[in-house]
């Protein structure tokens, strides 16, 4: 019994530092984004089913994911596309700057797509909210190449 014990014990570890040796590097994604392009990247990431931790880490204002996001929004996911739009409009409230510099690469990341509420906030007062934050965390951008995407992001949060 010790022994199947110590077994389990020790493939439990053996699988936790396989996993925590897999965890999501975005500087490994943008070497491989650079090295293989966009699509074949995207689509590992899909395959090992890690979309969604992107979206989140971008979500939350991750400055490195951010800056891939204009890069991973090419990578002919559509459904991912849309989820890293939402994103970034989530993130405005968190990291305005950073989002701002994406949007700023003339790429397929509109303005209009990203300077409004994302569509998990619902409801005319969390709409309102958001909007607010959002507005009011851009207005403290004082980066002056940010100045014009700036103010046309809070042109179209108010729209």
């Amino acid at each position: 019994m010790k022994c199947s014990i110590s077994l389990l014990a020790g493939a439990l570890l053996a699988v936790s530092f396989a996993s925590s040796a897999r965890t999501l590097d975005s500087q490994e994604v943008g070497y491989n984004i650079e090295a293989r392009g966009a699509a074949p990247v995207v689509a590992q990431l899909a395959k090992a089913g890690q979309l969604q931790a992107v979206e989140d880490s971008i979500r939350l204002g991750d400055d490195s994911w951010i800056a891939l996001a204009p890069k991973l929004a090419n990578g002919g996911n559509a459904r991912f596309t849309t989820g890293i739009k939402s994103a970034l409009s989530s993130a405005l409230v968190y990291n305005p700057a950073a989002v701002l510099h994406a949007l700023n690469k003339g790429n397929n990341l509109p303005i209009n797509d990203i300077c409004t509420a994302p569509p998990e906030v619902q409801g005319d007062t969390a709409i309102t909210s958001f909007r607010q934050r959002a507005t009011h965390a851009l207005s403290m951008v004082r980066v002056g190449d940010l100045s014009a995407p700036r103010d046309a992001c809070i042109a179209a949060l108010k729209g």
